[in-house]
């Protein structure tokens, strides 16, 4: 059994951090332990949010008993998306101790900074953890366009220019690094793109645009292709896959008229839904 320790916020309402992520790895039959850097009412999309953060010396002290209880050498990916300049440090150590217990974990970075839309809602301090360190210390990155233009100082208007970008990325560290909500000049605007890159190969796929808007897109994508590699999928089949489960997730949450995905009632398009043709660039 594949066991993931993802390290993210949790939520009691909603699917966003560990509450998407935690779930849809286990639908996808990966064994998931969810640890929250903090623990709120809700995201904070919502008129009112509570909830205690976790600190440091509390995620170090839960991997401590995780490494005395025998247990931390089991896990075979560790998975971090929303983080703090506090709690980044404990992740990059965590990502440390696993691959001294099995040198082959691989540790999946969502380096959550922002979006276009509303550009950056982390410190300068964060941006500084994620460009300096987290990047050369994850195996996968999975970042949004407006996060690969902060990472790499970049703004990509071309899919050759977001390409490049891309394996800036994985020349300082990371075997592949998955771009989400792509979107060029050179490629059609009625549609949703990502593209994925390790150092010699690259692949795009793409998707109808629904007209909403989603919060824990993100952290749902990040976690779904995650399970796809895990699976044993190469870079284009887990592309396609996670296009297709998302998209039909998404699509789904439209009809429902909600913003945060509807896990538990797409949760058959995490694992049945026809994979979406990837193209080699």
């Amino acid at each position: 059994m594949t066991i993931v320790l993802s390290i993210q916020s949790h939520v009691t309402v909603g699917a966003v951090g560990n509450s998407a992520a935690v779930f849809a790895l286990q639908r996808m039959g990966v064994e998931t332990w969810g640890l929250p850097t903090v623990v709120l009412s809700n995201d904070n999309s919502r008129d009112h949010v509570a909830g205690p953060a976790l600190s440091t010396d509390e995620l170090r002290a839960i991997v401590d008993a995780m490494t005395g209880n025998g247990v931390l050498g089991r896990v075979d990916a560790l998975l971090s998306g929303y983080l703090t300049a506090e709690t980044g440090p404990v992740v990059l150590e965590t990502a440390a101790r696993l691959k001294e217990l099995n040198p082959s974990v691989l540790y999946c970075c969502d380096p959550v900074m922002g979006d276009e839309d509303k550009g950056f809602y982390v410190p300068p301090e964060v941006r500084r953890f994620f460009g300096d360190r987290a990047v050369e210390a994850c195996d996968v990155l999975t970042p949004n366009l407006f996060e690969l233009g902060a990472l790499t100082g970049a703004r990509p208007e071309t899919l050759t220019e977001v390409v490049d970008a891309a394996r800036q990325l994985v020349d300082a560290g990371p075997a592949t690094v998955l771009v989400t909500s792509v979107v060029c000049r050179d490629l059609p605007g009625d549609r949703v793109h990502m593209v994925a890159v390790e150092r010699d190969r690259a692949v795009l796929v793409s998707t109808p645009m629904l007209e909403a808007v989603f919060d824990g897109s993100g952290d749902l994508t990040t976690a779904v292709f995650l399970a796809n590699r895990l699976g044993g999928a190469d870079l284009s089949e887990a592309l396609g896959r996670t296009a297709a489960s998302v998209h039909g997730v998404l699509r789904l949450t439209a009809r429902m008229g909600r913003r945060e995905p509807a896990l538990v009632e797409g949760q058959d398009l995490l694992v049945d839904a026809p994979a979406v043709p990837a193209y080699d660039l």
